[in-house]
């Protein structure tokens, strides 16, 4: 990258933020330019179209009347090829996994913000480090996900109906099984889950 700065995208709609953010950057980074601060998802695909290098996007998961419409943003950026951070207020486990899933490289809260400058770095020379704020999200779903691993497709099946609301009786009807056989596999994986 030589002597270039690092090119820095901040989409985040309130005044506040966009203020604190980017001037605690450019205080702090010699390295790091923000580029542009954009306050809506159409702003920030006309400059990701506008401008011919960006770095690391910087994404606010809100962007409108908490819609979490950063999130699509992610996934249109990452078939780009673009570096995201998610930088948000919320800390849900579905918001952050969401992130994750939609291509976000890091998942950092607005009140950890000394810790973006090296979230940056760290994103430009290819060495993610997952931070902190989105640790204990990833470990629970993979926890979870091993768990699920030890159900057999049949366990699997009616855990997903059961976790959709669906009750005994119409998970009986859709998988052409006995209500019978149906509590035996919710009973089973029920055991194996709370084990």
């Amino acid at each position: 990258m030589g002597n270039e700065n690092i090119k820095v995208v901040l989409v985040e709609d309130d005044p506040f933020w966009q203020k604190n953010i980017s001037t605690y950057i450019e205080k702090e980074a010699d390295d790091i330019e923000v580029i542009s601060i954009v306050d809506s998802k159409e702003k920030v695909l006309e400059v990701v179209e506008n401008e011919s290098q960006i770095d690391i996007v910087l994404m606010d998961i809100n962007l409108t009347a908490a819609n979490l419409d950063g999130i699509e943003i992610i996934e249109i950026l990452s078939k780009q090829d673009i570096k995201t951070i998610a930088l948000t207020s919320i800390s849900e486990e579905e918001v952050i996994l969401d992130s994750f899933e939609s291509g976000a490289i890091n998942y950092i809260n607005k009140s950890s913000i000394y810790d973006i400058i090296s979230a940056i770095h760290e994103a430009v020379e290819g060495r993610n480090q997952i931070h902190s704020d989105a640790v204990g999200a990833l470990l629970g779903k993979m926890r979870e996900e091993k768990k699920l691993r030890s159900l057999t497709s049949s366990e699997r099946e009616v855990y997903n109906l059961e976790k959709k609301g669906y009750r005994k009786k119409d998970i009986a009807e859709r998988l052409y099984k006995t209500i019978d056989t149906i509590k035996k596999h919710s009973r089973s994986w029920r055991r194996k889950l709370n084990a």
